[in-house]
């Protein structure tokens, strides 16, 4: 069913409106700074619609694992210069709450906000409630504002979170209305899209370590595939569950079992790697290539020449190609090449091409290509999830059209 949007929100002129953002950005270690702020670029259309129509807004979004964070880790797991890099890229001065998520001075700093300004809260997790669903912590968010924005697709898996379910429903308890902004409703229209009805033929492709995290998804893709290309680690778990040697390449017996029921569809629906890089475990420098067992000692990293050629023929043929998972060690330029040549031939279809997320997302973007695909997910758990077909109680919240 079809969720209330931006336009469905009514006059916002002198109102403040709650917007959950997916800010949770890879942050250097030693500084703090931000290094890929992708996810707060892509919830800029929604902040300037809201404040081009007079609204004020206050901004909220988790970063990192600070209930795991050593004392020094969780001082750089403040918001403040995620605060800094947002109204950068905003364009205008972007206010930062107090050091603690709710409490009198955050209430002020609400309450002192003027039409056209935008205040972002502390770490969302800052506060341990914020992963119990704590009706507590709802109603105080809730007292902030006049209305509520889920900008925040990454997050939309997160049934415990307060600041997903909790708080939307404590608003509509309060009769204030709900709805889902710009980003998250392009993520849902595209996703909708590719499994309602993808043109064909329909490529799917496949990378990243553990065939048991993507064990739905997978089967998800093959009921609306034509193909589906395996690459990444994942690859020599079914080279490994069909009697290939792979070396020194780990291979859980949980992802082993996760695989097998997946072998009847090797050389059918699915096309592994017919060559693939390995180096040796003890020192990287030392590469062959390899279309057979893989030499004791050494471990796979990366897709083979043949192989790349044979992934970008089935992506120059495919109307709609789908890809979650790099298909080597990228963040290594000497493994990164299978990943960036099939990038670059995304890049350069006239299909539809939609990345899944996380890794991906973040490869296509390091190698130049974002911005020459289709679409590119901002939520890698998330996008998984919905194409398996799990119900979100995030959306769930939301008010009806």
């Amino acid at each position: 069913m079809a969720k209330k949007t931006l336009d469905d929100l009514g006059a916002l002129k002198g109102k403040t409106v709650l917007v959950r953002v997916d800010f949770n950005v890879p942050l250097d270690k030693k500084t703090g700074a931000v290094k890929n702020d992708r996810r707060i670029r892509a919830a800029l259309p929604t902040v300037k619609h809201l404040l081009d129509a007079g609204a004020a807004v206050i901004a909220m979004s988790h970063l990192g694992r600070p209930e795991k964070a050593t004392p020094d880790e969780r001082k750089h797991l403040t918001m403040d210069k995620v605060a800094a890099k947002f109204g950068e890229l905003l364009g205008l001065p972007v206010k930062k709450a107090a050091d603690t998520v709710t409490g009198p001075a955050v209430t002020a700093a609400a309450a002192a906000l003027k039409p056209g300004e935008v205040l972002l809260l502390e770490n969302l997790r800052f506060d341990p409630r914020e992963q119990k669903n704590d009706p507590a912590l709802a109603a105080e968010l809730a007292a902030l504002g006049d209305a509520y924005v889920n900008d925040a697709f990454g997050t939309c898996q997160n049934d415990k979170d307060t600041s997903m379910v909790g708080l939307p429903a404590a608003l509509k308890a309060a009769g204030k209305p709900r709805a889902i902004g710009l980003l998250v409703a392009k993520e849902l229209h595209v996703i909708d899209g590719l499994m309602a009805a993808p043109k064909s033929p329909v490529l799917g492709i496949m990378g990243g370590a553990k065939v048991s995290d993507k064990i739905a998804f997978i089967n998800a893709l093959l009921g609306k595939v034509d193909h589906l290309l395996i690459g990444g680690k994942m690859a020599y778990t079914f080279f490994k569950a069909r009697g290939v040697d792979v070396g020194a390449t780990r291979v859980g017996d949980e992802e082993l079992a996760a695989a097998a029921p997946l072998l009847g569809h090797v050389g059918k629906k699915i096309t592994l790697p017919v060559d693939y890089v390995v180096a040796k475990s003890d020192d990287l420098l030392q590469t062959q290539v390899c279309d057979g067992a893989i030499p004791a000692g050494y471990e796979g990293v990366d897709i083979g020449p043949k192989t790349v050629e044979l992934f970008k023929e089935q992506v120059a043929a495919a109307a709609t190609i789908i890809w979650n998972g790099p298909l080597g060690w990228f963040e290594q330029a000497a493994f990164a090449r299978g990943t960036q040549y099939v990038a670059e031939a995304m890049a350069a279809s006239a299909g539809v091409t939609v990345i899944g997320g996380g890794e991906t997302a973040e490869a296509v973007e390091q190698f130049g290509y974002a911005d020459k695909m289709t679409h590119v997910s901002t939520g890698g758990g998330a996008f998984l999830a919905y194409v398996e077909g799990k119900k979100f109680q995030s959306l769930a919240q939301i008010d009806d059209k």
